[in-house]
């Protein structure tokens, strides 16, 4: 498995995942001139201090009490108390994962520059962490996203003191029980030290991160839905080709339509408009024909990949702005050795992933939308040429004739999720209200963007797996010969979770494997 570097440069999204969910072993930089650098960070704090100037959360109070000044003496019993009275977190705890990535962002943040002047041994610490895999439990409450995740970072900063608890070989446990297992000594922190754990965006980071990757899978599970909805209702693939989308100029949008097409070229129910125009001939000289065939689709398919095009161009942008952030010093104050300053600034601002998650959940919730309509095209006979709600071919005279309803109910389903996701797109990096005596008096709310963006894409998920099991009953109605072999293959690994609805039964269970299977197969990739 990869080992991943740690230098406060280089962290990618990918390299987030794969410490979070494959337990990827960390490594923090070895170079002489990375350690040299932090080591020369924290003696000229540790210098700046000892001359008696007041250094915000150092030797001064936090906040809006930073007008009380400490002497130096006092400065490593200051961060004991930041982490101790932060521990005020609520609500569920973030997962497993989640926290790993947490540890990951705010190790990669601490050490980049050594604007953060800790020492290397509580670097070092962080690592361990990771590679013995004792990971803080962190509430997923608390946090106005400034300064920084005070709040939830707090259950990082107090494992290094041994105290709280953690996640540690499947059970959550006191931290000092699983130091005692591993052999490990707590880490009293030192000047600076808590608060640079705590002052900063690496909670918000995580998540937008780990959620950056889910929705990026959903953007090619939307167009494959698309491609065999247009297979279903027997489509035209002219919206698809490169040239329609070249001329839009959106690179999301050729990137959707390219995904189309690439299905649908395959498929034998998907007319190429030249076989269409053939098909439906001339008028032939007559002054008026009305015909029952329409020479274009319904905006759900025609326009797919101007919706999901969106989605693709937000990723693009939610990408760069989270792997910035990934990997810049937003801890408060800064050392900067080069200049012999330390700047009192804002860096622990996380409007940039606020604001990352928020574009995220509008575009999201459009390719909901566009999938409760597309669902209604293959559901809906009166669109397809299909049955009534997708129920078998029925005889008058079968014993079960009109006491089959099929998905008649999922597609109830389907919309009431879509209804859900919609209530997640509104805008969050709005709702800023002013805090902790009016010093955090504008504040970025990242933190609770990124955790609804989270929870909107696992509603999306859902949803996604019921019309997919309305395509694959579509599909066998229809007779699978004739669609692309993309298509089929996707049913067939459909199929192997759940059969076709002969007699009417519960989907529920079916559907739920159904969702976990697409957040974690490589298939539409």
């Amino acid at each position: 498995m990869k080992t991943i570097l740690v230098n406060g440069e280089k962290l990618g999204i990918d390299d987030v995942c794969a410490v979070a969910y494959s337990g990827a072993p960390v490594k923090l930089s070895d170079d002489a001139g990375f350690l040299e650098t932090l080591r020369k960070s924290r003696a000229f704090l540790m210098d700046y201090i000892a001359k008696g100037f007041p250094t915000y959360g150092v030797t001064t109070g936090f906040g809006d009490s930073c007008a009380n000044q400490i002497s130096p003496e006092k400065a490593a019993a200051l961060q004991h108390s930041i982490v101790t009275y932060h521990g005020i977190g609520m609500g569920q705890p973030f997962s497993r994962e989640i926290c790993r990535a947490v540890v990951l962002c705010r190790l990669n943040s601490n050490v980049k520059g050594g604007h953060s002047a800790i020492r290397v041994e509580l670097a070092r610490m962080m690592e361990t962490l990771l590679n013995k895999d004792i990971i803080p439990v962190i509430p997923q409450l608390g946090s106005v996203g400034a300064s920084g995740d005070l709040t939830p970072l707090s259950y990082l900063g107090a494992v290094m003191f041994g105290e709280r608890s953690v996640y540690y070989k499947g059970a959550v446990v006191p931290t000092a029980e699983a130091f005692r297992a591993e052999g490990i000594s707590p880490l009293p922190l030192e000047a600076k030290e808590g608060l640079a754990i705590m002052n900063g965006t690496s909670v918000m980071t995580a998540v937008a991160s780990l959620a950056w990757k889910k929705a990026r899978r959903l953007a090619d599970i939307s167009d494959f839905l698309t491609a065999a909805t247009s297979e279903i209702v027997r489509g035209k693939e002219v919206p698809f080709r490169a040239k329609v989308s070249a001329i839009k100029n959106h690179p999301g949008q050729m990137e959707s339509a390219a995904y189309i097409y690439k299905i649908v070229k395959d498929s034998r129910r998907v007319y190429k408009y030249e076989e269409f125009l053939k098909e439906m001939g001339a008028l032939s000289g007559k002054g008026y024909e009305k015909r029952d065939r329409k020479i274009q689709d319904r905006y759900s398919i025609r326009c797919a990949p101007q919706i999901n095009g969106v989605l693709r161009d937000t990723l693009h942008v939610a990408h760069d702005w989270i792997e910035q952030e990934l990997n810049s010093a937003n801890d408060n104050p800064l050392v900067d050795i080069e200049s012999g300053s330390l700047f009192n600034t804002g860096n622990f601002y996380g409007g940039h992933i606020c604001a990352a998650c928020d574009y995220l959940r509008v575009a999201l919730a459009n390719i909901s939308d566009l999938a409760d309509k597309q669902a209604e095209l293959i559901i809906d006979g009166k669109f397809n040429g299909l049955t009534e709600n997708l129920i078998p071919y029925t005889d008058d005279d079968d014993p079960q004739a009109g006491l089959r309803f099929g998905f008649k109910a999922a597609q109830i389903t389907i919309s009431a999720i879509r209804g859900e996701v919609q209530s997640y797109a509104a805008p969050v990096s709005i709702t800023s209200s002013p805090t902790e005596a009016l010093n955090q008096d504008k504040v970025s709310m990242g933190t609770i963007s990124a955790r609804k963006l989270d929870e909107q894409i696992g509603l999306i998920y859902q949803q996604l797996a019921v019309h997919l099991l309305a395509v694959c009953q579509a599909m066998d109605l229809a007779g699978l010969r004739d669609f692309s072999p993309f298509s089929r293959t996707v049913h067939e690994h459909v199929r192997r979770i759940s059969a076709f609805v002969q007699d009417d039964r519960a989907l529920d269970s079916e559907a739920a494997q159904l969702a976990l299977w697409l957040q974690q197969t490589e298939l539409f990739a």
